[in-house]
């Protein structure tokens, strides 16, 4: 785990202990109230400053030293105007952040963004995998659960993987069907449709949805099932 993901953990995880509950149930994920970004490049550079936010019940302050303090804010010496500039940028961030996910939680499908390295850890995936997977968002970016070592079925991986790193090579866009073992233990089909975000360095980060083919199905039974324009009157010449 790099320094970046140990401080968005080491958040996540302060929350959690603030809120009495293990940190993969949470029940909010960190993007929603802050850009995580904003986090990680505090802590990456070289910085005399701090960042601040609030979560639902909790004021939060990271230093650029990797200090989290919740509830407390910490005092600050100086006139240095670096941690008022990165609170209004976190703040304009945070609140492009929030529309995007609650535009995602609203999308018949779950959207993720994850890492192309072994069992692909996700960075981001929006709140309706819940519906899907059975686990909370926060179980897949700090839980520990991931794509290919959890939720694939182990009979699909191998030809998820080859689907996926032909993609890769090629720099093309995939789509995939395979089941899913879920929370709860049970089985569903999904089609996952991604593309790698190839102008960004190594490891390649993918984008992408997770389609329950049950749905799918269903929404396409409905409409095979949608009655033709003589069967609801519409153009009857015996209207006429």
């Amino acid at each position: 785990m790099t320094n970046t993901d140990e401080i968005i953990f080491t958040v996540v995880s302060v929350l959690a202990e603030a809120d009495g509950v293990p940190p993969e149930e949470l029940p909010y994920t960190l993007a929603e109230y802050v850009d995580p970004s904003m986090i990680e490049a505090l802590v990456s550079n070289d910085y005399d400053c701090e960042l601040a936010f609030r979560v639902p019940g909790h004021e939060v302050t990271v230093t650029a030293a990797g200090e989290v303090t919740v509830d407390e804010r910490s005092s600050r010496t100086g006139t240095d105007p670096q941690p008022a500039l990165a609170e209004r940028r976190a703040l304009g961030t945070h609140l492009e952040q929030r529309r995007l996910q609650q535009f995602f939680d609203t999308l018949p499908c779950t959207v993720y963004q994850s890492r192309n390295e072994p069992g692909w850890p996700i960075e981001f995936i929006s709140g309706n995998c819940r519906e899907l997977t059975g686990y909370d968002p926060n179980a897949f970016i700090v839980g520990g659960i991931t794509f290919g070592f959890d939720l694939i079925h182990p009979a699909d991986r191998g030809r998820v993987a080859e689907t996926v790193q032909a993609a890769v090579r090629n720099e093309d866009p995939f789509s995939v069907e395979y089941r899913i073992q879920t929370a709860e233990e049970t089985e569903k089909w999904v089609r996952e449709i991604g593309v790698g975000l190839f102008s960004e360095p190594d490891p390649i980060p993918f984008v992408g949805t997770l389609i329950d083919l049950a749905d799918l199905e269903s929404e396409q039974s409905v409409g095979r099932r949608l009655p033709t324009s003589s069967e609801n009157g519409l153009f009857d010449d015996r209207r006429w």
